[in-house]
């Protein structure tokens, strides 16, 4: 019996510490072979109240690879008012010599107020391109997904990335998702459905020439439909020749009266 209550107490303790904790996805992007990602943290501070003193920080960075698996993690552990980071390669993703690799970062939080942001620089010039920061905590949302208008040349490659949430394992099993590009007035120009299994990722490309535009530049409208469970989704624009990621997006918010 003294047994048995151990392990339910024990239970109780890993369940309550598992929601008063914090896991936060920035979605999938891609990385060409002389980048790095890093996946910075911040701890706040700002306490709760004036007479609390601010909580260190504690938790861990995590990358996944497309399919869902920890490519890389560290421990993240900060004092108030200090930042960290972690930094991964595309070899450490997967990525054959030369190649792009897609990844997924996240940071689990479980105690302290963090503010994340994942940051794509140059290797060698130590360039920032792209600074991804949420407004808000990221959610797994399903339904329709809009990015709104985006434009495209003959020198991009337009891409639309999923990864299906790991909640969705016990609500179904898996996601089903509908990757769409499609024109003012609502001519479809091209799309896809895919079943994700939770925590995997994966992504329809676009090329202008696939539109008729040639030269000419034109515009598109990213959208994903999603029929069963939940995904994080954001949307790419790569320059073709170098595939250095030049813009990464997340879903539109609806402007409403």
């Amino acid at each position: 019996m003294k047994s048995l209550m151990t392990q339910m107490i024990i239970a109780i303790v890993l369940l309550a510490a598992h929601l008063g904790a914090t896991e936060v996805f920035y979605g999938m992007v891609g990385l060409a072979a002389a980048d790095t990602a890093r996946l910075s943290a911040f701890c706040s501070e700002e306490a709760s109240a004036p007479t609390i003193p601010p909580d260190s920080c504690e938790g861990e960075f995590h990358f996944h690879d497309v399919r869902g698996q920890i490519v890389k993690r560290a421990a993240l552990s900060l004092q108030p008012g200090f930042t960290g980071f972690l930094d991964l390669r595309p070899a450490e993703g997967g990525a054959s010599v030369g190649g792009r690799v897609g990844i997924i970062p996240c940071v689990f939080v479980g105690r302290g107020r963090v503010f994340g942001s994942v940051r794509i620089f140059d290797m060698f010039t130590q360039r920032q391109r792209v600074l991804a920061i949420w407004a808000d905590r990221s959610l797994a949302r399903g339904g329709e997904l809009h990015f709104g208008v985006s434009g495209i040349t003959a020198f991009d490659t337009a891409r639309i990335n999923a990864v299906c949430a790991e909640e969705t394992r016990t609500l179904g099993g898996s996601c089903e998702v509908t990757f769409i590009f499609h024109l003012s007035g609502g001519k479809i120009v091209k799309q896809s459905t895919m079943t994700l299994a939770p925590g995997a990722g994966a992504f329809l490309d676009l090329r202008s020439s696939e539109m008729g535009l040639g030269a000419r530049p034109g515009e598109i409208i990213p959208c994903l439909r999603i029929g069963r469970g939940g995904v994080f989704a954001t949307y790419e624009m790569i320059d073709t020749a170098s595939t250095f990621t030049t813009l990464l997006a997340y879903p539109a918010t609806a402007i409403l009266p």
